[in-house]
């Protein structure tokens, strides 16, 4: 049925004579009339008994009006919902955190969309990069923030580039590898390596400038995608951290963790990125996290960790 008959059918109702709800609806008496037949030819029955006094519904016409009205109401809602939709204020944001971007915004993220977007339904997912660009193109997620390298010739996705940041081994402050002045590959394979999944790219770079026994592969003993999770076992052990230095940017500021002085690569960096599918509108939640991720990004990039730490010793 025509919805806006049925407005029309409403009007009559509401106003109780055809000349107040013509007005009510700009048109003309005769005008809203033949909307009323219209709709009745259209329905194949009578809705409207119009005796001498004011128009009465008939049986036919009181369930029209009723479902007439819900009608007009969710039109109210969609129309609200679209404008606070447009103005960030409701909806949904589905968002996927690699582990480093995971460590490093999840918990302000959320806790800003509390604040600014209290209204928007927000879901996480983590996980490694490839594993998240699945849920991307299958579009259960909105949007990404995860490895760079693990994203070229995606010519289905619209990425932002992060800045780099500065990739390294960290670890207590009384590790014995802090007495070696250059630590080599040959010192970093005594001790347990921790790490989230690397891309291919970063894997190479490794085994270029720490030699063969560099390869994630070959060094990596602790593999896991919860980052904080390896924070603190690096905390607790002889474990060495390998991953973005400023993960643990407060824990080195406080002394509790210290970088390993290995052989000097400012090709040393991870690479991040977010992504979302592209040509497709994006929503101003989607918005509000790029600009959140930017604005916390720069503070990343910026950080620049201290040497060995407060317990670890000097070189001669």
């Amino acid at each position: 049925m025509d919805f806006q008959k049925l407005k029309h059918l409403l009007a009559v109702v509401e106003h109780g004579t055809f000349s107040r709800a013509a007005e009510a609806v700009n048109l003309s008496q005769p005008a809203l009339s033949r909307s009323i037949q219209a709709l009745e030819a259209e329905a194949g029955l009578p809705l409207l008994d119009r005796g001498s006094g004011r128009p009465r519904l008939t049986a036919y016409g009181a369930c029209a009006v009723e479902r007439a009205r819900r009608m007009r109401y969710e039109e109210t809602e969609l129309l609200r919902e679209l404008r606070n939709l447009q103005g960030g204020e409701s909806g949904r944001l589905s968002v996927g955190f690699s582990p480093a971007p995971a460590s490093l915004l999840l918990a302000p993220f959320l806790a800003h969309m509390a604040e600014r977007h209290p209204q928007v339904r927000v879901g996480v997912e983590l996980g490694a990069t490839q594993a998240l660009l699945e849920l991307l193109r299958a579009e259960r997620i909105d949007a990404m923030v995860c490895d760079a390298r693990m994203l070229y010739d995606a010519s289905d996705l619209e990425t932002r580039a992060l800045p780099p940041l500065r990739a390294g081994l960290v670890c207590r402050p009384g590790h014995p590898i802090l007495a070696q002045r250059r630590p080599g590959i040959e010192h970093v394979r005594r001790y347990p390596v921790a790490s989230s999944t690397l891309s291919p790219e970063v894997s190479l770079r490794l085994a270029e400038t720490l030699g063969p026994a560099g390869a994630p592969d070959q060094m990596v003993t602790l593999r896991c995608e919860n980052l904080d999770a390896l924070v603190d076992v690096a905390l607790r052990t002889d474990t060495l951290l390998l991953g973005v230095l400023c993960v643990t940017r407060s824990q080195q500021e406080a002394g509790l963790l210290a970088q390993v002085p290995l052989a000097r690569d400012p090709q040393r960096q991870g690479h991040y990125a977010l992504a979302r599918l592209a040509g497709r509108t994006p929503m101003p939640a989607q918005d509000a996290l790029y600009a959140f991720a930017q604005a916390r990004w720069a503070e990343f990039s910026a950080f620049r960790p201290g040497g060995r730490g407060r317990s670890s010793r000097q070189p001669r």
